[in-house]
Parts: structure tokens; C-alpha cells; sequence
């Protein structure tokens, strides 16, 4: 129960808001079934997106402030060389992210057969901001890689503004 305490309760329940806004995306883009399609004349996606991407971003800025103080505490108690584990695990779950929203991209590629510049695709003339495609503005990948890449900001942070050097 003590460990329960020490959880930062509004932040983690803004997290798991941010991961239903990316469920409420996934639900509200429609998959592309060769042969059927939609009209285009409307996306619903787009009346949750816009509120996800603006909770994402305050999201990334409270894991910055969150960490970097966070950080600043555990640099005591850890000592350098698990200290120095965090920029490099944030830079790899980076990466990681990266290369995963690089394969939904591909994937989806493929799906709609082309995007919205080729003749051939179920997007043609849809324009960016269709109902194939929400998924791509925001998805567990790019919640992934702004969490991981605020951690690193803040570790950069705390590490910079904090660090003996600098006193």
C-alpha cells in the first residue's frame, strides 16, 4: 500500500486518459476493406483527435517537470552508474518507437495501396486528414516515443541545471 501512495495518482490517471484517447482514434478511423469504401464526406476521428493531441503534449510536459524532479531525488540514492541507465534505456525506447511507427506507416501503406498523391490508392484525392488514416497523427508508438523522449528531456534537465559542475 505504500507503494500506492508514492504514485503520482493525477498523473497516472491523465496517462490512462491518454491511452483511451488513443483506443477513441483506433475506434473512430475506419480499416480499409479492398473493393468498399466510405464516402469521404465525413471523419469522425477528427473529434478526437484534436483533444488527444492536445492532452498528448500536456502529457510529454508533465513527464518532463515529473522527471527531471523525480530524477533529481534518485540521483542521491542510485549513484552514477544506474543513473547514467536512464538517458540511454529513454533513447533506446526512442528508437524502438520510431522503428514501430515506421512499420505502421508501411503497413497502412500497403493497406490503402498508396496514400493520398497515388492514383491507385482507397485515399485518392482524400487528403491528409481522412478517416483511413487518424491513426497515423496518433498512436501507441507516438505516446510511446513522447513519454521516452520527455524522460531524456528531463534527465537532460535535471542533469544540466542540477549537476555539481554547474554550482
Amino acid at each position: 500500500m505504500s507503494r500506492l501512495k508514492r504514485i503520482n495518482k493525477p498523473y497516472f490517471i491523465f496517462l490512462i486518459w491518454n491511452v483511451l484517447m488513443i483506443g477513441a482514434v483506433r475506434g473512430l478511423t475506419f480499416q480499409h476493406e479492398p473493393g468498399r469504401g466510405v464516402s469521404g464526406n465525413g471523419n469522425l476521428g477528427l473529434l478526437v483527435l484534436a483533444p488527444s493531441l492536445l492532452t498528448f503534449l500536456i502529457l510529454c510536459i508533465w513527464t518532463t517537470n515529473l522527471s527531471k524532479w523525480w530524477l533529481y531525488d534518485q540521483r542521491q540514492r542510485w549513484g552514477g552508474k544506474i543513473y547514467a541507465c536512464v538517458p540511454f534505456a529513454a533513447l533506446l525506447l526512442c528508437v524502438l518507437s520510431v522503428a514501430w511507427e515506421l512499420h505502421t506507416i508501411n503497413d497502412l501503406h500497403l493497406q490503402l495501396n498508396g496514400f493520398t498523391n497515388d492514383p491507385d490508392s482507397a485515399v485518392y484525392r482524400f487528403g491528409w486528414l481522412n478517416q483511413y488514416i487518424n491513426t497515423l497523427f496518433y498512436n501507441v508508438p507516438i505516446l510511446l516515443f513522447g513519454l521516452s523522449f520527455s524522460i531524456l528531456t528531463g534527465w537532460l534537465m535535471e542533469w544540466k541545471l542540477r549537476s555539481p559542475r554547474s554550482t
